[in-house]
C-alpha cells in the first residue's frame, strides 16, 4: 500500500512538473506540502517570519511577547536522535508557510479561514496547553517578518507585524 502512495504522490509530482508554474495551488496539492520544508530561505536574504505569542493572566493583564519557536541549540547527539528540534523545525515550517499564503491572499480574504492558520492556532494550543497548569484564560499570536542580526542571538534589526490575531481562548 504503501509502495502505491509512494508511486501516486511522484506521479502527480511529475504533471505538477509538466506544467512548468512556480507555485502548485488548490486544495488537494496542500496537502502535499507537508512533506517538503519550505525552500525559500534559498531565494533571497531578507526577512523571516517569526511567531510570538502573549498569554492573559487570570488578572485579565497581559504578558510579554514571547518568541514560539527560537532556533534550537545544536548539540552533538542530535546527529542521531533530534526529536524536540524535528518537532520546533516542523512547527517553524508552518508558521513559514502561512507567511507564504498570507502573502497570497487577496484584499478583503480572511485569515483566519485558512487552513494553514488554524493548524499553527492548533499547534500553539497543544504547546501552552503543554506547560501545566494552564495558567491563562487567553491568548494571542503576532507573525512578525523579522530582519535577523548579522550576530548569532543578537536582537532582530527590523521588525515589521505581518498579522496580529485576537484574543483566543485556550
Amino acid at each position: 500500500m504503501a509502495l502505491l502512495f509512494f508511486i501516486v504522490y511522484f506521479l502527480m509530482l511529475a504533471v505538477a512538473i509538466r506544467f512548468k508554474t512556480r507555485e502548485v495551488n488548490g486544495r488537494w496539492w496542500f496537502f502535499l506540502r507537508a512533506f517538503f520544508p519550505n525552500w525559500k530561505f534559498f531565494h533571497a536574504v531578507g526577512y523571516a517570519p517569526r511567531l510570538y505569542v502573549r498569554k492573559q493572566s487570570a488578572e485579565l493583564s497581559w504578558g510579554p511577547w514571547l518568541l514560539m519557536y527560537p532556533r534550537e541549540d545544536r548539540r552533538w547527539i542530535h546527529l542521531v536522535h533530534n526529536p524536540r528540534v524535528n518537532l520546533a523545525l516542523a512547527s517553524q515550517n508552518l508558521v513559514e508557510h502561512l507567511a507564504g499564503d498570507l502573502n497570497a491572499l487577496s484584499e478583503g480574504q480572511d485569515a483566519r479561514a485558512l487552513v494553514i492558520y488554524q493548524l499553527v492556532v492548533n499547534r500553539v494550543q497543544v504547546d501552552l496547553a503543554s506547560s501545566r497548569p494552564v495558567d491563562f484564560n487567553a491568548f494571542e499570536l503576532e507573525l512578525r517578518m523579522e530582519l535577523p542580526s548579522t550576530a548569532y542571538g543578537a536582537s532582530p534589526r527590523d521588525t515589521q507585524v505581518m498579522l496580529a490575531s485576537g484574543p483566543m481562548k485556550p
